[in-house]
């Protein structure tokens, strides 16, 4: 591995780790951003499905958020699948890859270290998009233990549906984790291009997924 690779590696870990301390424990936690402000939503949403009678619709949206989570988690298994396949035919991938003008030459060794780099990622995604899922499941137990609508007004009614968003809140946590591991995976797709470009796509994803997070449309009206 040439200096270069390990300096792009180093530089994919501070983006990567770094931006998911920084969201939990360092200056982004007290900044409000889309997760808080979709936190807030899912509370307003229990506490409003708690005064309905009737909760099918609010079943169907659960539903579809478990089918959600479980739709990444069984890409995830294609995807490393596929990687799987690819680093047992790392010779020959390389060899044609190579035969692109853009493509960088690199030992087989380093060929293998990405394929396995990028495995590793998949792996880190499917357990956090089936943590997700499983989460939601539990949502699902919570939710069908929501007090009926006669007890709506009741402090012990209202904290059940606190809990219940906050576990809605811990399942969209470990998605989003999920998504941006995908992200970063997708950057890595540029290290075999060049490690100069490894650097500039997971700066490139780190500004995104910040700015989607923080300074988005989406937040914006989501917020108000």
């Amino acid at each position: 591995m040439s200096l270069l690779d390990i300096l792009a590696f180093a530089w994919f870990c501070l983006c990567y780790f770094g931006y998911a301390w920084a969201v939990r424990y360092g200056p982004l936690k007290s900044r409000r951003g889309l997760v808080a402000a979709v936190n807030d939503r899912r509370v307003q949403w229990m506490e409003t499905a708690l005064r309905r009678d009737i909760r099918i619709m609010d079943a169907q949206l659960l539903t579809s958020l478990s089918s959600g989570n479980a739709f990444f988690a069984s890409t995830s298994v294609l995807v490393l699948g596929g990687l799987t396949a690819m680093l047992g035919a790392a010779d020959n991938v390389k060899n044609r890859l190579e035969q692109l003008p853009f493509i960088a030459d690199a030992p087989i060794v380093m060929w293998e270290f990405k394929i396995l780099f990028l495995m590793l990622l998949m792996i880190v995604a499917f357990f956090a998009f089936a943590w997700a899922f499983r989460l939601t499941h539990y949502v699902g137990t919570m939710f069908g233990a929501l007090p009926l609508q006669s007890e709506a007004n009741t402090a012990e009614a209202r904290a059940h549906a606190r809990k219940t968003a906050q576990l809605v809140g811990l399942s969209g946590r470990h998605l989003n984790a999920g998504l941006r591991t995908i992200y970063f995976a997708i950057a890595g797709l540029a290290w075999f291009v060049s490690p100069i470009l490894f650097v500039l796509a997971c700066a490139l994803v780190t500004f995104i997924v910040y700015r989607r997070e923080y300074a988005s449309e989406a937040f914006t009206v989501i917020d108000r």
